[in-house]
Protein backbone atom coordinates (compact mmCIF):
# COMPACT_ATOMS: atom_id res chain seq x y z
CA UNK A 1 0.00 0.00 0.00
CA UNK A 2 1.34 3.43 -0.91
CA UNK A 3 2.09 6.09 1.69
CA UNK A 4 -0.78 8.19 0.28
CA UNK A 5 -3.26 5.33 0.69
CA UNK A 6 -2.09 4.68 4.24
CA UNK A 7 -2.49 8.39 5.10
CA UNK A 8 -6.02 8.60 3.64
CA UNK A 9 -7.14 5.42 5.42
CA UNK A 10 -5.78 6.65 8.73
CA UNK A 11 -7.32 10.07 8.28
CA UNK A 12 -10.72 8.61 7.53
CA UNK A 13 -10.49 6.40 10.58
CA UNK A 14 -9.57 9.37 12.75
CA UNK A 15 -12.32 11.52 11.24
CA UNK A 16 -9.93 14.34 10.36
CA UNK A 17 -11.01 14.63 6.74
CA UNK A 18 -14.14 16.78 6.87
CA UNK A 19 -17.03 16.23 4.56
CA UNK A 20 -18.92 19.27 3.24
CA UNK A 21 -21.48 20.49 5.78
CA UNK A 22 -24.90 21.22 4.35
CA UNK A 23 -26.22 24.70 5.14
CA UNK A 24 -28.86 24.57 7.87
CA UNK A 25 -32.53 24.61 6.98
CA UNK A 26 -34.77 26.63 9.28
CA UNK A 27 -38.31 27.96 9.33
CA UNK A 28 -38.82 31.27 11.11
CA UNK A 29 -42.28 32.18 12.33
CA UNK A 30 -43.09 35.87 11.81
CA UNK A 31 -46.00 37.53 13.60
CA UNK A 32 -47.78 40.66 12.40
CA UNK A 33 -51.08 42.44 12.96
CA UNK A 34 -51.05 43.53 9.32
CA UNK A 35 -54.19 42.51 7.43
CA UNK A 36 -53.76 40.18 4.49
CA UNK A 37 -54.36 41.47 0.97
CA UNK A 38 -52.77 44.83 1.77
CA UNK A 39 -49.49 46.49 0.80
CA UNK A 40 -48.03 45.07 4.02
CA UNK A 41 -48.62 41.55 2.77
CA UNK A 42 -47.18 42.46 -0.61
CA UNK A 43 -43.98 43.76 0.96
CA UNK A 44 -43.59 41.08 3.62
CA UNK A 45 -44.29 38.26 1.16
CA UNK A 46 -41.63 39.66 -1.16
CA UNK A 47 -39.15 39.79 1.72
CA UNK A 48 -39.88 36.15 2.59
CA UNK A 49 -39.50 35.10 -1.06
CA UNK A 50 -36.22 37.02 -1.38
CA UNK A 51 -34.88 35.39 1.80
CA UNK A 52 -35.77 31.93 0.48
CA UNK A 53 -34.01 32.65 -2.81
CA UNK A 54 -30.92 34.28 -1.32
CA UNK A 55 -30.44 31.44 1.16
CA UNK A 56 -30.98 28.75 -1.45
CA UNK A 57 -34.20 27.70 0.24
CA UNK A 58 -32.52 27.13 3.59
CA UNK A 59 -34.45 29.88 5.41
CA UNK A 60 -38.21 29.94 5.13
CA UNK A 61 -40.18 32.75 6.75
CA UNK A 62 -43.72 31.71 7.62
CA UNK A 63 -45.81 34.86 8.08
CA UNK A 64 -48.92 34.95 10.27
CA UNK A 65 -51.08 37.92 9.25
CA UNK A 66 -54.13 39.41 10.97
CA UNK A 67 -52.73 38.83 14.48
CA UNK A 68 -53.13 35.07 14.05
CA UNK A 69 -50.57 34.47 16.81
CA UNK A 70 -52.22 37.02 19.09
CA UNK A 71 -52.34 40.79 19.65
CA UNK A 72 -49.11 42.75 19.67
CA UNK A 73 -48.98 43.22 23.44
CA UNK A 74 -48.89 39.44 23.95
CA UNK A 75 -46.92 38.47 20.85
CA UNK A 76 -44.02 40.88 21.31
CA UNK A 77 -42.96 39.41 24.69
CA UNK A 78 -42.95 35.99 23.04
CA UNK A 79 -40.59 37.27 20.35
CA UNK A 80 -38.42 38.74 23.10
CA UNK A 81 -38.25 35.29 24.73
CA UNK A 82 -37.73 33.47 21.43
CA UNK A 83 -40.98 31.52 21.55
CA UNK A 84 -41.90 33.28 18.32
CA UNK A 85 -38.90 33.92 16.08
CA UNK A 86 -39.63 37.33 14.63
CA UNK A 87 -42.30 39.91 13.93
CA UNK A 88 -43.27 43.25 12.44
CA UNK A 89 -44.42 45.81 14.99
CA UNK A 90 -45.13 49.48 15.36
CA UNK A 91 -42.67 51.41 17.49
CA UNK A 92 -45.62 52.18 19.79
CA UNK A 93 -45.96 48.44 20.44
CA UNK A 94 -42.23 48.20 21.14
CA UNK A 95 -42.66 51.08 23.59
CA UNK A 96 -45.08 48.97 25.63
CA UNK A 97 -42.02 46.90 26.57
CA UNK A 98 -39.39 49.67 26.52
CA UNK A 99 -40.86 53.14 26.96
CA UNK A 100 -38.01 55.03 25.30
CA UNK A 101 -38.49 53.10 22.06
CA UNK A 102 -41.30 55.59 21.43
CA UNK A 103 -38.87 58.50 21.02
CA UNK A 104 -38.41 57.72 17.34
CA UNK A 105 -42.19 58.01 17.01
CA UNK A 106 -42.75 61.45 18.55
CA UNK A 107 -45.73 63.32 17.11
CA UNK A 108 -44.97 66.18 14.69
CA UNK A 109 -41.25 65.35 14.89
CA UNK A 110 -40.42 64.93 11.20
CA UNK A 111 -40.70 67.96 8.92
CA UNK A 112 -41.14 65.94 5.75
CA UNK A 113 -40.55 62.47 4.34
CA UNK A 114 -37.04 63.22 3.08
CA UNK A 115 -35.90 64.44 6.48
CA UNK A 116 -37.57 61.45 8.13
CA UNK A 117 -35.79 58.98 5.85
CA UNK A 118 -32.47 60.69 6.51
CA UNK A 119 -32.95 60.61 10.29
CA UNK A 120 -34.13 57.00 10.47
CA UNK A 121 -31.22 55.84 8.34
CA UNK A 122 -28.77 57.71 10.57
CA UNK A 123 -30.08 56.36 13.88
CA UNK A 124 -30.85 52.74 13.02
CA UNK A 125 -27.77 51.39 14.80
CA UNK A 126 -28.46 53.65 17.78
CA UNK A 127 -32.02 52.34 17.93
CA UNK A 128 -30.64 48.81 17.98
CA UNK A 129 -28.46 49.75 20.95
CA UNK A 130 -31.50 51.21 22.72
CA UNK A 131 -33.47 47.99 22.15
CA UNK A 132 -30.66 45.61 23.11
CA UNK A 133 -32.02 44.96 26.67
CA UNK A 134 -35.22 43.56 25.13
CA UNK A 135 -33.44 40.72 23.36
CA UNK A 136 -34.65 42.01 20.00
CA UNK A 137 -32.51 42.55 16.95
CA UNK A 138 -33.72 45.14 14.44
CA UNK A 139 -33.59 43.78 10.91
CA UNK A 140 -35.00 46.89 9.28
CA UNK A 141 -37.49 49.71 9.47
CA UNK A 142 -40.95 49.19 8.03
CA UNK A 143 -43.97 51.43 7.53
CA UNK A 144 -47.08 51.86 9.64
CA UNK A 145 -48.74 54.81 7.90
CA UNK A 146 -49.50 58.44 8.65
CA UNK A 147 -51.73 59.30 11.61
CA UNK A 148 -54.93 61.10 10.62
CA UNK A 149 -58.23 61.80 12.37
CA UNK A 150 -61.51 60.16 11.42
CA UNK A 151 -65.01 61.15 12.42
CA UNK A 152 -68.40 62.23 11.22
CA UNK A 153 -67.18 65.83 10.98
CA UNK A 154 -63.84 67.48 10.22
CA UNK A 155 -61.13 67.93 12.85
CA UNK A 156 -58.69 70.20 11.04
CA UNK A 157 -57.76 72.37 14.04
CA UNK A 158 -56.82 71.39 17.59
CA UNK A 159 -59.65 73.68 18.67
CA UNK A 160 -62.01 71.06 17.21
CA UNK A 161 -60.83 68.55 19.82
CA UNK A 162 -61.71 70.53 22.92
CA UNK A 163 -64.13 68.54 25.06
CA UNK A 164 -64.38 65.79 22.46
CA UNK A 165 -64.58 62.06 23.25
CA UNK A 166 -61.46 60.68 21.67
CA UNK A 167 -60.67 57.05 20.87
CA UNK A 168 -57.13 57.20 22.19
CA UNK A 169 -54.34 54.68 22.18
CA UNK A 170 -53.06 52.52 24.99
CA UNK A 171 -49.82 54.48 24.90
CA UNK A 172 -49.79 57.16 27.65
CA UNK A 173 -47.27 59.26 25.70
CA UNK A 174 -49.74 59.71 22.86
CA UNK A 175 -52.67 60.21 25.19
CA UNK A 176 -50.82 63.03 26.94
CA UNK A 177 -50.77 64.88 23.61
CA UNK A 178 -54.54 64.45 23.12
CA UNK A 179 -55.19 65.63 26.66
CA UNK A 180 -53.13 68.76 26.00
CA UNK A 181 -55.37 69.37 22.97
CA UNK A 182 -58.37 69.31 25.31
CA UNK A 183 -59.74 65.92 24.28
CA UNK A 184 -60.85 63.09 26.55
CA UNK A 185 -59.05 59.96 25.33
CA UNK A 186 -60.24 56.46 26.11
CA UNK A 187 -58.82 53.16 24.92
CA UNK A 188 -60.56 51.91 21.76
CA UNK A 189 -58.95 49.19 19.67
CA UNK A 190 -59.09 49.16 15.88
CA UNK A 191 -61.73 46.37 15.72
CA UNK A 192 -63.92 48.39 18.11
CA UNK A 193 -63.49 51.76 16.37
CA UNK A 194 -66.37 51.60 13.88
CA UNK A 195 -68.82 50.45 16.55
CA UNK A 196 -67.64 53.09 19.03
CA UNK A 197 -68.16 55.88 16.49
CA UNK A 198 -71.51 54.63 15.26
CA UNK A 199 -72.90 54.34 18.80
CA UNK A 200 -71.53 57.73 19.87
CA UNK A 201 -69.12 56.31 22.41
CA UNK A 202 -66.40 58.41 20.77
CA UNK A 203 -66.46 61.34 18.34
CA UNK A 204 -63.02 61.10 16.77
CA UNK A 205 -60.60 58.27 16.17
CA UNK A 206 -56.92 58.58 15.19
CA UNK A 207 -56.15 56.12 12.44
CA UNK A 208 -53.90 55.35 9.54
CA UNK A 209 -55.45 55.35 6.05
CA UNK A 210 -54.88 51.64 5.37
CA UNK A 211 -56.77 50.56 8.49
CA UNK A 212 -59.32 53.35 8.02
CA UNK A 213 -60.33 51.80 4.70
CA UNK A 214 -59.78 48.10 5.39
CA UNK A 215 -61.28 48.04 8.91
CA UNK A 216 -64.47 49.70 7.72
CA UNK A 217 -64.03 52.82 9.84
CA UNK A 218 -64.72 54.92 6.71
CA UNK A 219 -68.25 53.50 6.59
CA UNK A 220 -69.30 55.21 9.83
CA UNK A 221 -66.75 58.04 9.96
CA UNK A 222 -66.84 59.45 6.41
CA UNK A 223 -64.62 62.45 7.11
CA UNK A 224 -60.87 61.82 7.24
CA UNK A 225 -58.97 64.89 8.42
CA UNK A 226 -55.49 64.86 6.88
CA UNK A 227 -53.45 66.31 9.71
CA UNK A 228 -50.27 64.19 9.46
CA UNK A 229 -50.01 64.20 13.23
CA UNK A 230 -47.34 61.54 13.10
CA UNK A 231 -45.29 59.52 10.65
CA UNK A 232 -44.41 56.59 12.90
CA UNK A 233 -41.98 53.97 11.60
CA UNK A 234 -42.42 50.29 12.28
CA UNK A 235 -39.70 47.71 12.76
CA UNK A 236 -39.06 44.16 11.67
CA UNK A 237 -37.34 42.42 14.58
CA UNK A 238 -35.97 38.97 15.29
CA UNK A 239 -35.10 37.38 18.58
CA UNK A 240 -31.38 37.90 19.20
CA UNK A 241 -30.73 34.27 20.20
CA UNK A 242 -32.59 33.05 17.13
CA UNK A 243 -30.45 35.34 14.98
CA UNK A 244 -27.21 34.19 16.57
CA UNK A 245 -28.29 30.60 16.03
CA UNK A 246 -28.38 31.07 12.26
CA UNK A 247 -25.38 30.11 10.18
CA UNK A 248 -23.23 32.94 8.84
CA UNK A 249 -24.26 31.87 5.35
CA UNK A 250 -27.93 32.26 6.16
CA UNK A 251 -27.38 35.61 7.90
CA UNK A 252 -25.61 36.85 4.79
CA UNK A 253 -28.50 35.60 2.65
CA UNK A 254 -31.00 37.53 4.76
CA UNK A 255 -28.86 40.66 4.41
CA UNK A 256 -28.81 40.23 0.63
CA UNK A 257 -32.59 39.81 0.65
CA UNK A 258 -32.96 43.08 2.57
CA UNK A 259 -30.73 44.85 0.05
CA UNK A 260 -33.10 43.84 -2.73
CA UNK A 261 -35.83 46.08 -1.32
CA UNK A 262 -34.25 48.97 0.60
CA UNK A 263 -36.39 50.76 3.15
CA UNK A 264 -36.45 53.94 1.04
CA UNK A 265 -38.03 52.07 -1.87
CA UNK A 266 -40.56 50.27 0.32
CA UNK A 267 -41.46 53.50 2.08
CA UNK A 268 -42.03 55.35 -1.19
CA UNK A 269 -44.26 52.54 -2.47
CA UNK A 270 -46.20 52.47 0.81
CA UNK A 271 -46.95 56.18 0.83
CA UNK A 272 -47.81 56.16 -2.88
CA UNK A 273 -50.39 53.52 -2.01
CA UNK A 274 -51.61 55.63 0.91
CA UNK A 275 -52.14 58.58 -1.46
CA UNK A 276 -54.24 56.31 -3.64
CA UNK A 277 -56.39 55.49 -0.61
CA UNK A 278 -57.17 59.18 -0.08
CA UNK A 279 -58.34 59.37 -3.67
CA UNK A 280 -60.28 56.13 -3.33
CA UNK A 281 -62.06 57.54 -0.28
CA UNK A 282 -63.01 60.68 -2.18
CA UNK A 283 -64.17 58.56 -5.11
CA UNK A 284 -66.44 56.58 -2.80
CA UNK A 285 -68.15 59.76 -1.62
CA UNK A 286 -66.07 60.34 1.49
CA UNK A 287 -64.37 63.57 2.50
CA UNK A 288 -60.67 64.27 3.00
CA UNK A 289 -60.53 67.49 5.02
CA UNK A 290 -57.24 69.39 4.97
CA UNK A 291 -56.26 72.17 7.38
CA UNK A 292 -55.43 75.69 6.35
CA UNK A 293 -51.83 76.82 6.86
CA UNK A 294 -52.90 78.58 10.05
CA UNK A 295 -54.67 75.48 11.38
CA UNK A 296 -51.73 73.25 10.48
CA UNK A 297 -49.36 75.47 12.49
CA UNK A 298 -51.60 75.24 15.55
CA UNK A 299 -51.05 71.51 15.87
CA UNK A 300 -47.41 72.20 16.74
CA UNK A 301 -48.14 74.82 19.39
CA UNK A 302 -46.37 73.82 22.59
CA UNK A 303 -44.77 70.77 20.97
CA UNK A 304 -41.33 71.43 22.49
CA UNK A 305 -42.85 71.63 25.96
CA UNK A 306 -44.64 68.36 25.23
CA UNK A 307 -41.34 66.73 24.23
CA UNK A 308 -39.68 68.06 27.39
CA UNK A 309 -42.43 66.55 29.54
CA UNK A 310 -41.96 63.15 27.87
CA UNK A 311 -38.19 63.30 28.34
CA UNK A 312 -38.57 63.89 32.09
CA UNK A 313 -39.43 60.21 32.45
CA UNK A 314 -36.84 58.89 30.01
CA UNK A 315 -33.95 56.68 31.11
CA UNK A 316 -30.31 57.74 30.66
CA UNK A 317 -30.21 55.45 27.62
CA UNK A 318 -33.34 57.11 26.27
CA UNK A 319 -31.88 60.57 26.75
CA UNK A 320 -28.73 59.48 24.95
CA UNK A 321 -30.80 58.20 22.06
CA UNK A 322 -32.78 61.46 21.97
CA UNK A 323 -29.51 63.38 21.70
CA UNK A 324 -28.49 61.17 18.78
CA UNK A 325 -31.91 61.69 17.19
CA UNK A 326 -31.62 65.46 17.53
CA UNK A 327 -28.07 65.43 16.13
CA UNK A 328 -29.30 63.43 13.13
CA UNK A 329 -32.15 65.89 12.60
CA UNK A 330 -29.72 68.80 12.65
CA UNK A 331 -27.42 67.08 10.14
CA UNK A 332 -30.32 66.13 7.89
CA UNK A 333 -31.59 69.71 7.84
CA UNK A 334 -28.32 70.99 6.36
Amino acid sequence: MSFKSIFVSAALAAGIIATPVMAEEVTLRMATAAPSKTIWQQQFDKFAADVAEETGGNVKIEIFYNSQLGPGNTVLPQVMRGRIDMGAFSTAEIADQLRDAYLVNMLHYYTDMDERMCILTAVQDDYQTLLSPTGLRVLDWSEVGSIQLSGKTAFTSPDDLKGVRHGGAANPITNLYWEKMGAYPSMVSVPEAASAISTGLIDVYPTIPVLYMFAGINQVAPVLSKIDIGLPPGVIVINERVWEGLSEENKAGIARAQARSPFAERSAAFYAFESQLFEMHRGNGGTVAEPTAEEAAKWRDGIDAYYAEILKNSSPEGLKFWAELEAARADCAK
